[in-house]
């Protein structure tokens, strides 16, 4: 229903400039193999991210390193060329998740408004996990001084809202 996500931050003592390059550019892909040594199915990239000071500010801000205030937020904050790096993959798929329409609150059209629920699965906390571990070893071996690794946020990305089945109880559509 959306991506198993999260970021890492690595902070140099020289300056990064992230904000020079491509918003969203380099990949390491880690999602083909199949791994049964591993405590999670499927895979996930690991893709270098700049969306600017103020997505930075609010996903920092969220960073249980930093807790969105005091000294330490805004010291690394002022070392804003720094290095992001997007961890996203696929999630397992939950009947618990899905979107309904509000049974009250309406939007300025006199439309129902979405209600988007979604649960991590064990699976994507696992993924994430082991995508944080890797995320922190490459900017561990390109001499970061500090790492800092950051929750998933309000997703954007909603995926896969209409279940499909055979059978019209547990599906929207069919193939």
């Amino acid at each position: 229903m959306r991506h198993m996500s999260g970021t890492v931050w690595g902070v140099f003592e020289k300056p990064v400039r992230m904000y020079r390059g491509h918003t969203m550019a380099g990949c390491i892909k880690d999602e083909r193999y199949y791994r049964p040594d591993r405590e999670f199915v499927g895979g996930y990239f690991m893709q270098t991210v700049h969306l600017g000071l103020s997505f930075l500010a609010t996903r920092l801000a969220t960073s249980a390193d930093l807790n969105g205030w005091g000294r330490d937020f805004t010291r690394i904050m002022e070392a804003y060329e720094m290095a992001g790096m997007w961890l996203v993959g696929e999630d397992m798929p939950q009947a618990s998740n899905c979107v309904r329409l509000h049974p009250i609150e309406k939007d300025r059209f006199g439309i129902p408004i979405p209600n988007v629920h979604f649960d991590d699965h064990a699976n994507d906390i696992a993924m994430r996990n082991h995508a944080y571990k890797r995320g922190a070893m490459v900017y561990d071996a390109v001499g970061a001084t500090h790492i800092i690794r950051v929750p998933p946020g309000p997703s954007p990305h909603n995926l896969g809202t209409c279940r499909q089945s055979a059978r019209r109880e547990d599906g929207v559509c069919n193939k």
